[in-house]
């Protein structure tokens, strides 16, 4: 039986899926790539995460609550309080001395609004960055996440010695391609904006569209660089 081309590759997309790029075993996932940057330039990564994040129907609430806390072999749920919205933070107690899970469900005080699940999965060094580690992500956003969300991914890296953040930008400019939008400069500390074609999610930035941000810090003899894509992003 003859099969031309275009079919070819419908059965393949069919058999790996909607989106057969990211749920490759093989494919390095962007803080692999990022770590692996920073350890060709002699920096040793202490962290790295890896967040998504989705809006999400207040009726469908509790039912995604329920199925969270039976994905974790053994959950710890808590509910914290604030001015504006309720969160409840469902986290996997299951020792693991390399990485963490947790899912935050924040539910706005305000009826209106939307609630918003976010998932979080935490390394320490490139030991825990293992294939199992590194698959969880996926399997969490096939399980528990639309088509379209928001995928953050961080490392952070410090080097043994002050070193010229600058030259390092420069590397990390040409390695990603990156057209740099905005940076800010400060003693001690700077911050770079940019953009690249080699990973499609972007956010709006002043008339640009940007996705991925360079940070740097030169503390207690040490420089301290933070990676993350699309957005740095703080303790949620």
């Amino acid at each position: 039986m003859k099969i031309t081309g275009t079919v070819l590759i419908a059965i393949i997309i069919f058999l790996l899926g909607a989106y057969p790029q990211e749920m490759s075993a093989n494919r390095q996932t962007t803080v692999e790539k990022f770590a692996a940057f920073a350890e060709d330039e002699q920096l040793t990564v202490r962290d790295w995460s890896v967040t998504i994040k989705q809006s999400l129907d207040r009726k469908d609430l509790v039912d995604q609550k329920n199925e969270i806390i039976s994905f974790f072999s053994n959950p710890d749920v808590k509910l914290e309080e604030s001015t504006n919205s309720l969160k409840f933070i469902i986290k996997d107690t299951q020792k693991n001395s390399e990485t963490n899970e947790s899912f935050i469900l924040v539910v706005p005080k305000n009826e209106s609004m939307k609630a918003e699940m976010v998932y979080v999965a935490r390394g320490r060094g490139t030991s825990s960055m293992s294939p199992e580690n590194m698959s969880k992500p996926l399997d969490v956003k096939s399980r528990f996440f639309k088509e379209n969300v928001t995928i953050f991914s961080c490392i952070k890296a410090e080097s043994s010695g002050i070193i010229d953040d600058v030259l390092v930008y420069q590397k990390f400019k040409q390695t990603f391609n990156i057209l740099t939008i905005d940076k800010v400069i400060e003693r001690g500390w700077s911050s770079r904006t940019g953009y690249t074609n080699q990973w499609g999610q972007a956010l709006p930035a002043a008339g640009d569209s940007m996705n991925v941000q360079f940070a740097s810090r030169t503390l207690g003899g040490k420089t301290n660089i933070t990676i993350g894509t699309p957005i740095i992003t703080a303790e949620y």
